[in-house]
């Protein structure tokens, strides 16, 4: 049997975000379409619209719309019609995706065009959640829970495992490797002083080298290695964060002397949202 992780919706409530009026000033007379990837888990979908609600909160009186690349509804297309029956001709797209990479690219862009013509509407597409540092502090924040609570283990027995979801890009080992960097960046947050690793390892679920349960082997082979952290690079719920399980129970049936800990994906919170809004903001002060 496969074990989820808890739905991690957490943070400050909509009623206590400061709303951004400099943004909303800005977006006037235009809307907001938030692109969701797209998932057949009710509740990673549900975590995609629960950040929806948190960016309308964050701008009111500006029209917000969440949209999905695919899988289920309502479609970037709908979103974009929903946008232009409530007086909108213009919208910032915002997606929600970790990188920018094959979907960011090519995938988004194309469904955005074509929904905007169909639609009346002029896009201006904002960009990917990347190394904004709300993004690192909060897989930083991930990370504590994870270890909070449990027995110190010495640096040198101790190994942490990134896990990106891949991509066919090349540019999905190459962000992954700069966002696992921002996280262990010094600071009065920096990883090191939550989590004693002295090795990194990384692995993708699909369509990247090295795969997941590669690097959670190497990981077991680490000299003198007690525990292993794997943190998944995730932001909603999904068959990805199942197969990410599965591969670390198997790596656990294997090497059950080892101490595996799983963090939890980033989830609905609050600070996504903002950042959402950062890149919003970014992309109309663009030239």
């Amino acid at each position: 049997m496969t074990c989820r992780l808890p739905l991690p919706i957490v943070g400050r409530p909509e009623a206590a975000l400061a709303p951004r009026g400099d943004v909303s000033a800005k977006l006037a007379g235009s809307g907001v379409i938030i692109v969701g990837h797209g998932t057949a888990d009710p509740v990673g979908a549900a975590e995609t619209r629960a950040v929806g609600r948190l960016v309308a909160a964050l701008l009111p009186g500006v029209p917000v719309e969440v949209g999905f690349l695919e899988v289920i509804g309502p479609s970037i297309p709908d979103a974009l019609a929903a946008l232009a029956a409530r007086g909108c001709r213009a919208a910032v797209a915002a997606p929600l995706l970790l990188f920018t990479a094959g979907h960011a690219r090519r995938d988004i862009p194309a469904a955005l065009a074509a929904g905007g013509q169909a639609a009346g509407v002029a896009i201006l597409q904002a960009a990917a959640l990347g190394c904004h540092p709300r993004i690192v502090d909060l897989a930083r924040r991930r990370r504590r829970e994870a270890v909070r609570g449990r027995d110190a283990v010495p640096a040198a027995a101790s190994g942490l495992v990134m896990i990106g979801r891949g991509s066919s890009d090349p540019l999905a080992l190459r962000q992954l490797l700069e966002f696992t960097g921002a996280t262990f960046a010094a600071g009065p947050d920096a990883c090191p002083h939550d989590l004693e690793c002295a090795g990194v390892g990384f692995g993708f679920v699909a369509a990247a080298e090295p795969r997941l349960a590669a690097a959670l082997a190497a990981a077991a082979m680490g000299p003198g290695v007690r525990r292993v952290v794997v943190q998944p690079h995730l932001l909603f719920r999904g068959h990805v964060e199942d197969q990410v399980a599965a591969a670390v129970a198997t790596a656990r049936e294997r090497h059950p002397a080892l101490e595996w800990i799983v963090a939890s994906r980033l989830g609905a919170d609050p600070d996504v949202a903002e950042v959402l809004v950062d890149r919003i903001a970014e992309a109309l002060s663009s030239p």
